[in-house]
């Protein structure tokens, strides 16, 4: 048996007022002020092999970016990147971080990369900090979420706990106490609307108060999970059909669903019996997939649905600043049905120049901690593809999303089977042939198994 060593680590990321934010297209202006600071949050874990997550408390990342911060990381701590997970927490009040000069062949704006600075240091002082350590793993229950598409429709509710304590005694049964708790659940971090113009971690922030102040000195670490169709609670159904969605609640009301799943967290936390010789370790692959490809006939559907011509030159910033001028004084049903047609073209227009490839690689990754199977996905999992993944490997599981990278919206198949799934906003913004969920869940069980069979021998 090889004893365990942790280490944790926090880093506060550089933010200047005035920079550009992200995750709301409606936003208007820049950072006006600092609610909560930001953080990129790490943690490392070695037994007989080891693994590195670092959550980064900002919207999200290029597949391109958190390759070349994986490599900087291996080069500084020299940990792997098939066992370093950098993973986002998708909070839309944080900083914009470079993606759309990437995409357009622009440099980067010159706040960017001290963010990256910041949380390659994070990495590299969990694994320096790294001492005696004991983990463990259980669940605890969180509905501050709902089914934003489906009034009473598919929600997780669990979420996956993992406990670190520092290891103070001597044998398997040695003394310990808390050194970080790392938490996953399912719920985009989007009470704060684009109305707000304050940096925060949005409920997660409030959620990590809770848990430090339940559980003193210990570092909470949020890893997001199967996401893309949960949205708070405090939000309603969204619908194509009607705009200015994306309004948030207050800070106080942002707060109350923080508290609510930290002290849901802590309460596990404290309840979990960590071990000194749980197994630790991580294994990726790549798996070639698909772009949607334009469809015939979609780019003239697209224009006679905003009342253009066959020969109108669009551009795609156009389209989507048309689409709801150009019907506002239509019934629902068939404003819905007409920005589906522009959105479902711009899709497919757009996929192959954001994926970078027809066919890119995506990355599948899993962890193994203390006995729980974690997937990490590039993309924005729905709770489906959450649920599979489960259904696949059992027992103490959870899918990762927005792990190592962004590629738009991850629908699992039986979303694409909905009816009305054209006019869905997950559908709408995947880039990925439908099929894609199944490809990639099926490689990960494969490597999931190989990993099992691996830290057994």
């Amino acid at each position: 048996m090889t004893d365990l060593r942790a280490g944790v680590a926090t880093v506060e990321l550089p933010l200047r007022l005035g920079t550009a934010m992200m995750g709301y297209g409606a936003r208007k202006g820049g950072a006006d002020a600092l609610h909560d600071p930001l953080h990129a949050r790490a943690l490392y874990v070695a037994g007989a092999s080891d693994l590195l997550i670092v959550s980064c408390e900002v919207c999200l990342i290029a597949p391109a970016q958190a390759d070349a911060l994986r490599e900087r990381i291996h080069a500084k701590t020299g940990v792997p990147p098939e066992r370093t997970l950098v993973s986002c927490i998708h909070t839309h009040s944080g900083p914009d971080t470079g993606l759309g000069e990437l995409l357009a062949g622009r440099p980067e704006p010159d706040h960017v990369a001290p963010l990256f600075d910041a949380i390659e240091r994070a990495a590299a002082e969990a694994v320096g900090s790294a001492g005696p350590a004991r983990l463990g793993a259980g669940h605890a229950e969180a509905r501050i979420g709902r089914n934003r598409r489906i009034e009473d429709g598919p929600l997780d509710t669990d979420v996956l706990v993992v406990r670190v304590d520092r290891a103070t005694g001597a044998g398997p049964a040695g003394a310990s106490d808390p050194l970080a708790v790392l938490y996953v659940h399912g719920c985009h971090p989007t009470a704060l609307g684009h109305d707000n113009l304050a940096w925060s971690a949005d409920w997660p922030w409030a959620a990590g108060e809770a848990i430090r102040e339940a559980l003193p000195g210990v570092t909470p670490i949020f890893v997001l999970g199967a996401h893309a169709d949960v949205d708070p609670r405090t939000r309603g159904l969204l619908d194509l059909a009607i705009a200015n969605q994306s309004v948030g609640v207050s800070f106080e009301e942002t707060a109350a669903l923080g508290r609510e799943i930290g002290l849901a967290v802590a309460a596990c936390a404290r309840g979990i019996r960590t071990e000194a010789d749980a197994q630790v370790g991580a294994a990726s692959a790549r798996v070639p997939v698909p772009t949607l490809r334009p469809v015939e006939g979609g780019r003239e559907a697209a224009l006679e649905a905003l009342g253009l011509p066959a020969d109108h030159a669009a551009r795609t910033s156009e389209l989507f600043a048309l689409e709801h001028e150009r019907t506002r004084c239509l019934p629902d049903a068939e404003r819905r049905a007409r920005i589906a047609k522009v959105r479902g073209y711009l899709r497919d227009r757009t996929a192959r120049r954001f994926a970078a490839s027809e066919t890119p690689e995506v990355e599948v990754q899993v962890l193994h901690l203390a006995g729980a199977r974690l997937l990490a996905l590039p993309a924005e999992p729905t709770v489906a593809v959450g649920l599979d993944w489960k259904a696949r490997v059992g027992g103490d599981a959870a899918v990762l999303g927005i792990g190592n990278g962004w590629l738009r919206y991850l629908p699992h198949a039986t979303d694409f089977e909905d009816p009305r799934a054209h006019e869905k906003y997950e559908i709408l913004q995947s880039v990925l042939v439908p099929e894609a969920a199944e490809r990639l869940l099926a490689r990960a069980e494969a490597l999931d198994a190989a990993l099992t069979r691996e830290l057994a021998a």
